[in-house]
């Protein structure tokens, strides 16, 4: 909590009052990437991915020259990012992940590759019979294909591996705190030279064994499913609420893109969305949309309806860079009572 900044009992985790320390999850990227080069297990990469892509981004802004040091999931319009700090562990710390990024993409031991996170990239690996040359492109994380070219003067036998994300799983983050509301549909594909391919999994890892030659193509494509995340019962500020995760990247609404509030929107668990392309100052991005009931209070504040209208949802990391204004990651499912102030 942001009171203490630390923990109180069990399952006590404040949506407001989140602390959410933008170097706690530079931090947690840090320790889950030397957990996972000790363990071999792709459950790490996972919580890496999470840290990287929500917690730590939503850290910087889109401008590259303000910053939060705490990162709340849920405001009313008071939050803003800061240019520095008194204590300016913060921004140092987004300065250091963003140039160690490329250390977190790959991994090897001895002729076994692991493709970790899905950046585009170029890199190469010395292998028992000389070097490989990769070139990984994507559209990640706005889409799930990943397609990397080889590059080798000799044949080589080893293995590739691709962390299959727990999201494709239907496992939102690693433990059981939270779990999606519907089963994936689609499963995780990888196709060699434009066929496809089985593989086997290992430690959350798609293993594909072969001599590899030059100009070999290996697609890896993954299911971009919009995904509604609910929280265990003992997690009581979320009770009857939810959120949206695509990809990797957890979603919220805010005040500017839906009429000036993000208090009002009620997300029930049967509701429907789609993707919409949309920009938030210069930074294109994969918004969520859809129809949801919206309470309304007249005029005269003697009243309040409920319409269904359209509701824009945007990556957590992108909120408040349009000025300060209201935001919620976790939205109620249903109404349970109306307060007005007369």
């Amino acid at each position: 909590a942001g009171s203490n900044e630390g923990f109180t009992v069990d399952y006590d985790l404040p949506n407001e009052q989140a602390y959410c320390e933008t170097c706690a999850s530079v931090g947690m990227v840090f320790w889950n990437q030397r957990m996972n080069s000790l363990t071999g297990h792709a459950e790490y990469m996972d919580v890496l991915e999470r840290s990287l892509y929500n917690g730590a981004l939503d850290g910087l802004s889109l401008s590259g020259d303000r910053f939060f040091y705490g990162n709340p999931l849920a405001s009313t319009g008071k939050h803003s990012r800061k240019e520095w700090f008194g204590t300016a562990c913060c921004p140092s710390n987004i300065a250091r992940l963003i140039s160690s990024l490329g250390n977190y993409i790959y991994g090897q031991n001895g002729n076994d590759i692991y493709v970790n996170l899905f950046v585009s990239s170029k890199t190469s690996f010395t292998l028992s019979n000389g070097k490989l040359s990769m070139e990984l492109n994507t559209g990640y994380p706005w889409n799930g294909n990943v397609q990397i070219k080889i590059q080798t003067e000799n044949k080589q036998q080893g293995s590739l591996h691709f962390r299959i994300p727990g999201w494709s799983k239907n496992i939102p983050s690693p433990g059981n705190l939270y779990q999606f509301v519907d089963s994936a549909s689609v499963q995780p594909k990888l196709l060699i030279n434009g066929s496809p391919v089985e593989y086997q999994e290992i430690n959350g890892y798609a293993r594909i064994e072969r001599t590899w030659k030059d100009g070999d193509v290996v697609v890896f494509q993954l299911p971009m499913e919009i995904k509604k995340v609910v929280a265990r019962p003992e997690l009581k500020q979320n009770i009857s609420r939810t959120t949206l995760q695509r990809g990797p990247l957890v979603y919220c609404v805010e005040g500017i893109d839906n009429g000036g509030n993000a208090w009002n929107i009620i997300s029930p668990l049967d509701s429907k969305f789609k993707t919409e392309s949309f920009s938030i100052l210069d930074e294109h991005i994969e918004s969520l949309v859809g129809e949801l009931p919206v309470l309304e209070v007249s005029n005269q504040g003697n009243g309040v309806s409920v319409q269904n209208k359209k509701v824009r949802a945007i990556p957590y990391y992108t909120w408040c860079n349009r000025g300060s204004n209201s935001m919620q990651v976790w939205l109620p499912t249903q109404i349970k009572e109306v307060k007005i102030n007369y």
